[in-house]
């Protein structure tokens, strides 16, 4: 689940509706980082559609997802045959694993091979890591109504994230974003959509998201069909190297 960290990420949203008091492009941000993380921990069964934007080449997968804070994370392919088991960890945002049942090997994905694509989706290694924009980039609201804020940030300097502005629009009733959309310089290169959010027990979740690379000409679709909260994963040893050789 680019970086759709957006991406991928965005799964887990759960958030009050805030006070009276204007907020600022940051307490907006914080509001929806904390979201993200508002569940102890997720386990999740997932399906992804992958096709070019003419609707060729289309492929459906299925995977399980495991989350834990803001930068803990175990990805699992189990359809179809040609992409069962290839699994990937995140301890952090520079912890980073993917186990390819090929090799049988545990590569660490480091450096510039953080921006390459995670097995042929349009989310990133990078952008299924940690969820801390408010780390790299500073925000401002460049547009407000009463169901939305609109949001750009601005990477900071001293950054190593690949794109320069990030502008995301937040509704108002649950810190949800519904459009995120990322820049290098001047030009659009992927934009994520959150299609649907539904009420689970505690939680607002968004269950279907859409991450459209228009640079490529690509998408990945990706809906939750059955997920479990707060479980105590980080007690179960999901979140560890050996784990990723371990089949669904």
């Amino acid at each position: 689940m680019t970086s759709v960290k957006c991406l991928f990420a965005a799964v887990l949203l759960a958030i009050g509706v805030s006070g009276g008091f204007a907020l600022t492009g940051q307490e907006v941000l914080d509001k929806v980082e904390n979201a993200m993380t508002g569940p102890q921990d997720v386990e999740s069964l997932n399906t992804m559609v992958l096709a070019n934007l003419d609707g060729s080449g289309k492929e459906i997968r299925e995977m399980k997802m495991y989350l834990a804070g803001k930068d803990m994370r175990v990805v699992k392919f189990t359809k179809p045959a040609s992409v069962n088991g290839i699994s990937l960890l995140v301890t952090g945002e520079d912890q980073i694993w993917v186990y390819l049942p090929e090799t049988k090997k545990i590569k660490m994905i480091q450096g510039s091979f953080k921006n390459d694509s995670f097995q042929g989706t349009d989310f990133s290694y990078d952008e299924i890591g940690s969820y801390e924009y408010e780390k790299d980039y500073a925000a401002e609201i460049i547009k407000e109504d009463d169901k939305m804020y609109s949001l750009v940030m601005t990477r900071k300097p001293g950054s190593e994230k690949i794109y320069d502005k990030v502008t995301m629009d937040v509704s108002k009733e649950n810190f949800i974003p519904t459009k995120v959309e990322f820049y290098k310089g001047a030009t659009l290169i992927k934009v994520l959509e959150i299609l649907d959010v539904k009420v689970i027990g505690k939680y607002t979740t968004p269950v279907k998201i859409k991450v459209t690379d228009k640079s490529k000409n690509h998408y990945t679709d990706m809906e939750i069909k059955d997920i479990k909260f707060d479980q105590g994963l980080k007690d179960k040893g999901i979140f560890t190297q050996q784990y990723l050789k371990k089949k669904e």
